[in-house]
């Protein structure tokens, strides 16, 4: 199937036929690639480019990186009341800590919802649960650390378009973090980025900011940026100092300022 796709490179749908045999083998950054095909040939095709942001957005575990905001908002530009670009936008906006964007998007989807003909009770029932988790993560966020994270002016030739971004809050004597992200690069706007840490970003639910802080631990908050997108530290990656902060403290700046060797 793969050298009938690439005979006919042309054939939008071909690419789309391709993508899902890759779903279906679960072999997602395969598909991500057909689809991103399948959409630069066919940008209005409104079926592909729903496709293409979804599978981008819980690919990039419910985040919403630059590419699959742009897509959306095409979608949105061409049809307002789509309601899975909605429902994505509102998913992505809350991840991202935008709660009051996100609370607008379901506001949006539910009027829409609600205006049309027939009984939509449960979609609407699925709607406030998702408004009221909202209200949940914004009050957890608020408890949380708000990070600044700043790249040394020297260091920004390095930075590269598909960089990650990684934040984190530990123990200063090691460990797995408290809280932790990982963001695309398009996060970092002019040099510097403010990333919100909380107990919604904890890695295990036992092991939590809130918790850190109850029992007086000494947390130190670290940023760095990787070129190869793995958690674990490796040369070349750009890298900040970490900066100790204390159990009531919810501010924080952080430089990356070096590169590892």
């Amino acid at each position: 199937m793969q050298t009938n796709v690439y005979r006919h490179a042309s054939d939008y749908n071909r690419w789309m036929r391709l993508s899902e045999l890759f779903l279906s083998l679960e072999a997602t950054d395969s598909a991500l690639e057909a689809l991103s095909r399948a959409y630069r040939l066919s940008p209005d095709n409104e079926e592909i480019a729903t496709t293409y942001a979804q599978i981008s957005f819980f690919a990039n575990k419910g985040q919403l990186d630059a590419n699959s905001r742009r897509v959306l908002e095409n979608i949105l530009a061409t049809n307002p009341e789509h309601e899975g670009a909605q429902m994505l936008m509102a998913m992505g906006e809350a991840r991202a800590s935008n709660f009051d964007q996100a609370q607008g998007w379901i506001k949006r989807l539910r009027d829409s919802i609600a205006a049309k003909p027939g009984d939509h009770m449960q979609a609407l029932s699925s709607l406030d649960e998702l408004s009221a988790n909202v209200v949940m993560q914004q009050q957890q966020a608020s408890e949380g650390v708000e990070v600044t994270v700043k790249i040394n002016a020297s260091l920004l030739p390095l930075v590269k378009a598909d960089d990650t971004l990684f934040v984190a809050i530990r123990d200063v004597k090691g460990g797995p973090p408290f809280a932790a992200k990982r963001l695309p690069i398009s996060n970092i706007k002019q040099g510097e980025a403010v990333i919100s840490l909380s107990d919604l970003d904890a890695m295990m639910p036992e092991r939590t900011l809130g918790s850190a802080r109850s029992d007086k631990v000494q947390l130190a908050v670290i940023a760095r940026i990787s070129h190869s997108g793995n958690a674990t530290a490796e040369s070349g990656d750009l890298s900040g100092n970490p900066v100790v902060i204390s159990a009531e403290q919810n501010q924080v700046n952080v430089e990356i300022n070096q590169q590892v060797p």
